[in-house]
């Protein structure tokens, strides 16, 4: 019997190799004829593994002879060689008219689907950049870090968080333009918020404002975030004198008021924006597996702006292809770009990228290498940055990535997970009895927190007090977002974590973990840490084991559990204060909605109003001397 089964199992091995012969060379067979039909033209070409996902983009001048370069016979002189070309199981292509199309065509798609082999950028700082939804009705403007946000133009990058947050206040004052998240305007109720009624705010959450208008005025803000001001400044002063023309002075006085706001301003943040004398120096150092990009930004003589990127996916790639491929990702969506742009060596396609940089941004936009003089010189100093951060680099990964991998490597050990947990999503529950229960979810990314993932849940189907099913609601609307499997990193959700924490005990963890399977995301990986016991469950843990807290690697998980803690407090105080102000004041005669949300505005629990005198209450806009005192009155009955 035994021997049967050893010839059983050769057998069965045999027939598996022999299918699996059958299937690469029907793989080899298939690819080799669509070599044979591949166009002689201008496109873009597709490969994609045998599950249909796509690997990798380019663009072509010539379809043919670019894809057959991959697939060369081992007995070719082989220059180069493409590692992931045995991966490739089909290939697409799309013919284009020109060139210029193609490029423009390639790009799309590498933003949509993001190959893995196509290289992939990593700053070495996040610095800050205005954003404009322009495919929004009507569009927001605001500050982030993220140049991921689906369908949105940028300007930046900027140095001083402060002094952009004060141009983004003046713009959106002096041109209405609104400041909530979502990209339909308005809060929810059908009534506009205190902006509107306090002149900041144009109101197109009730069509206050005609979409034409509001545009009108976001191409305001575009031009001075562009350093045209003086464009803006012509085309005022032309409503202006218009307005003067039909005597409505008043109106003419608004908008004298703009251009004076407009000069102020402009002077303030000139070395922050920078005008049209701004260019930029790009210097790259490549090595088998490594790559990095040194860029430097000057804005009227001066270095303004310096960063670093690493370059992944560079073994396939010559310098002159990073490069063009670096200057095509970066400046893709940013609307800033400088007149000149200059790089170390010249590239094969950089008249194209020039003229199709022109074309996008709307004027001319030269790229140069820089022969003799002073561009020269700071080109070298560039090379030689980009050399030191090479080293830099490599160094850090010998090293293990720094003590912050470090840490989160042995975490991996000591919770014995897949992976090294890079980005961490921690969820806790905070409520009264069984008043306001509200989520949190925090993020942490390399050890550190990243704030601007912070996400806060009011539960909607639990009654009663049951932390579990509380769990559970936040947890599958969360997980929600990575079924819809969009590419809009604008919202956190849309980014898997590595791992998810949960505030809690057994019960909280068994939640997660079932959640977590049955929705098909059983790849993330989750544990739960217990307050007060510091007991840790694990899905090998199942019972809870208690560890050594005071191993650093630990306190990442203690550091995040008590970090959503906090945040779900914070936030259950502020709805408990909203509630507890707003149903006090429904009780006090002659105070209606709008009066309550003025005080509201001012006082935001009923500690801050109780301690309020009637001085303070009747410094609020739109509240009586006796309004004041009745609800002093009130208070301290």
């Amino acid at each position: 019997m035994e021997n049967e089964m050893v010839d059983l199992s050769y057998t069965n091995l045999e027939n598996q190799d022999k299918k699996s012969n059958c299937e690469e060379n029907s793989k080899k067979y298939r690819i080799q004829k669509t070599l044979e039909i591949l166009p002689r033209k201008p496109g873009v070409y597709i490969f994609r593994d045998s599950k249909g996902k796509v690997i990798y983009i380019g663009k072509a001048k010539n379809i043919a002879n670019r894809v057959r370069s991959y697939f060369q016979s081992k007995g070719a002189f082989i220059q180069r060689v493409y590692y992931f070309v045995d991966e490739v199981d089909t290939i697409d292509y799309i013919v284009t008219d020109n060139e210029v199309e193609a490029l423009v065509l390639e790009n799309n798609l590498v933003k949509r689907n993001r190959p893995k082999y196509n290289i992939e950028l990593k700053d070495d700082k996040s610095y800050p950049y205005i954003a404009i939804t322009y495919n929004d009705k009507y569009p927001r403007v605001f500050m982030t870090r993220n140049r991921n946000l689906k369908d949105a133009r940028y300007f930046g990058p900027y140095t001083n968080v402060k002094s952009i947050k004060k141009t983004i206040d003046v713009l959106r004052k002096l041109f209405q333009i609104r400041d909530c998240k979502k990209s339909k305007p308005g809060k929810g109720s059908k009534s506009p918020c205190l902006n509107y009624h306090i002149g900041l705010c144009s109101a197109p959450c009730i069509n206050d404002v005609s979409p034409e208008e509001y545009k009108s005025n976001i191409k305001y803000v575009e031009l001075f975030l562009k350093g045209k001001d003086k464009s803006i400044i012509d085309s005022l002063t032309l409503e202006m004198e218009e307005y003067a023309k039909k005597e409505e002075f008043e109106k003419a006085a608004r908008v004298k008021e703009k251009i004076d706001a407009i000069n102020r301003l402009y002077q303030e943040q000139k070395i922050s924006l920078g005008g049209e004398n701004t260019w930029d120096v790009i210097a790259l150092s490549k090595e088998e597996e490594l790559a990095v990009v040194n860029l430097m930004t000057y804005k009227d003589g001066e270095l303004f702006f310096i960063n670093n990127f690493t370059v992944r996916n560079p073994g396939h790639l010559t310098e002159e292809e990073i490069l063009s491929e670096f200057i095509r990702k970066y400046y893709l969506d940013i609307n800033n770009v400088p007149s000149t742009i200059y790089i170390p060596i010249e590239i094969e396609d950089m008249d194209l990228i020039s003229h199709w940089l022109s074309q996008e941004k709307g004027k001319k936009i030269e790229i140069k290498v820089p022969k003799i003089g002073e561009k020269k010189k700071i080109m070298e100093m560039a090379i030689r940055n980009s050399r030191l951060y090479l080293e830099k680099r490599k160094f850090e990964k010998n090293m293990g990535y720094g003590k912050a991998y470090r840490d989160l490597n042995r975490l991996k050990e000591i919770l014995g997970l897949e992976k090294v947990p890079r980005r961490i999503e921690c969820y806790d529950i905070s409520n009264l009895k069984e008043s306001f229960p509200v989520g949190s979810m925090v993020v942490f990314v390399d050890a550190a927190p990243y704030k601007e993932g912070y996400r806060h849940f009011k539960i909607k189907t639990v009654e009663g007090q049951d932390d579990c099913k509380m769990i559970g609601e936040v947890l599958a609307r969360r997980i929600k977002y990575l079924e819809e499997s969009k590419i809009d990193i604008e919202d956190s959700f849309y980014v898997k974590p590595d791992l998810i924490v949960v505030d809690g005990g057994k019960g909280q963890f068994n939640t997660a973990y079932t959640i977590l399977g049955e929705k098909g995301f059983s790849d993330i990986e989750v544990i739960s840490i217990a307050k007060k016991e510091e007991v840790i469950f694990t899905p090998k843990h199942r019972e809870g084991i208690r560890l050594n807290l005071d191993d650093p690697s630990l306190r990442i998980i203690v550091k995040i559990r008590d970090e959503a803690h906090r945040f779900a407090v914070e936030y259950h105080r502020k709805m408990r204060g909203e509630y507890m102000v707003k149903s006090f004041l429904d009780e006090i005669k002659g105070i209606g909605e709008k009066k309550k949300r003025y005080i509201f505005e001012r006082f935001k629990t009923m500690e801050e109003l109780c301690s309020a005198s009637i001085k303070d209450l009747a410094d609020v806009k739109g509240l009586s001397y006796k309004d004041a005192v009745n609800i002093y009155e009130s208070i301290h009955k």
